[in-house]
């Protein structure tokens, strides 16, 4: 992958099935940020005179992190430099109200909590954000903290040079905007060379299913075929149209038609269905609602649990419903004789991939049932 093309990607568009488009990942740095930066102020209480301003400090950069979990939920528009200047605007509130304390504190810049906040908040939006979002990320809060230094800091204490006191306020910043950076950049390229695969043969499983593939798409052509060769040879042959050949092709016309038009108007998943061992419930087509990436998903993860031997033939159930909003409900349910751990380990992966496109989805463990709502999506 070229160096331009994955600094313009974020892991999350690259790669949805990977860990860091987990729904919980920026939630988990929130947490992180609102513990440390409580765990700093307790400990420096006594050195200020306006503890209650970085107490609000803490809660302003957690608050923003808490916003790009909702920002980057499923469904919602790719989190880019537009998206994330409500965040920004609340880390540098923050910022701003911690610099406010620190003027009026004895505590040392290195006990100064709101640069490791920021750099807490470059990373939570490391899944979401290509290389180059997150050097304008960085860029603006390095800017902002050195500005902030100046005035909480230089010319007040003896302890640190006046240029020692800006690198030590400034590395949490740049070190986490490099290494954010560097994880995106590495995730982009790593990914997007497993995704090309140019000039990879084909496994010995997946030949096969190619071959399958094309072996039924030429049985059905022949079968057509037959009903009509024959019986344009023998028109050929005898160089006239009588009253029992045209009763005859108005019969094969009908027949090609109605083969015609229930293929037509079978969905993608009746294909799936025809093997036997996967049960359909789709009154309204509903599955021709679904996008390219949900219908990944859900191919996949059909395709995943009929490839398990421990898969009871016709114990998986699909339905598709349609809601009063114009939404498709639907429900899938397996019955998988694997253990808990592997049966998770199975469905994972598929359950991220449709909870980046989907909405509601859950998994109801006692039933082996996986719900989730489609809104009203165009045909694809």
């Amino acid at each position: 992958m070229r160096i331009p093309d994955a600094i313009r990607v974020s892991p999350q568009a690259i790669d949805p099935l990977s860990w860091v488009t987990r729904p919980l990942v920026s939630l988990s740095f929130a947490a992180t940020a609102l513990g440390y930066g409580l765990f700093i102020v307790v400990l420096t209480w006594r050195f200020g005179e306006r503890p209650l301003f970085e107490l609000l400090s803490v809660l302003l950069v957690t608050g923003a992190c808490v916003w790009v979990q909702f920002l980057t939920g499923p469904l919602h528009p790719r989190f880019g430099l537009r998206r994330a200047v409500g965040p920004l605007l609340l880390v540098l509130l923050g910022l701003a109200s911690s610099t406010w304390a620190a003027m009026a504190s004895t505590s040392a810049v290195q006990h100064w909590w709101a640069p490791v906040g920021l750099g807490i908040f470059i990373a939570t939006t490391a899944a979401y954000s290509t290389v180059i979002d997150i050097v304008v990320y960085g860029a603006i809060l390095s800017v902002a903290t050195a500005i902030a230094t100046g005035l909480a800091f230089l010319g007040q204490y003896e302890l640190w040079t006046g240029l020692s006191t800006i690198i030590i306020a400034l590395s949490s910043v740049i070190i986490a905007t490099v290494a954010t950076g560097l994880f995106c950049f590495q995730v982009a390229r790593h990914s997007q060379r497993l995704l090309a695969g140019a000039g990879v043969p084909l496994s010995d499983e997946e030949a096969a299913n190619e071959a399958a593939a094309r072996a039924a798409e030429i049985g059905t052509i022949a079968r057509l075929g037959s009903r009509v060769a024959p019986f344009l040879e023998k028109i050929a042959g005898a160089g006239t149209v009588t009253q029992a050949d045209r009763a005859l092709a108005g019969q094969l016309a009908r027949r090609l038609r109605s083969d015609l038009v229930s293929r037509a108007n079978s969905s993608w998943l009746d294909s799936l269905a025809s093997e036997g061992r996967l049960y359909v419930v789709d009154p309204d087509r509903r599955a021709d609602s679904l996008d390219a990436a949900q219908r990944s998903a859900l191919r996949g993860l059909v395709l995943a649990a009929l490839a398990v031997p421990a898969t009871d033939s016709g114990s998986l159930f699909l339905e598709l419903r349609g809601q009063p909003d114009g939404s498709t409900a639907v429900a899938l349910s397996l019955d998988l004789d694997l253990p808990e751990g592997r049966r998770v380990m199975m469905l994972a992966p598929y359950y991220l991939a449709l909870k980046s496109s989907v909405g509601d989805i859950s998994w109801d463990p006692e039933q082996d049932m996986l719900r989730f709502q489609v809104p009203g999506a165009k045909p694809w």
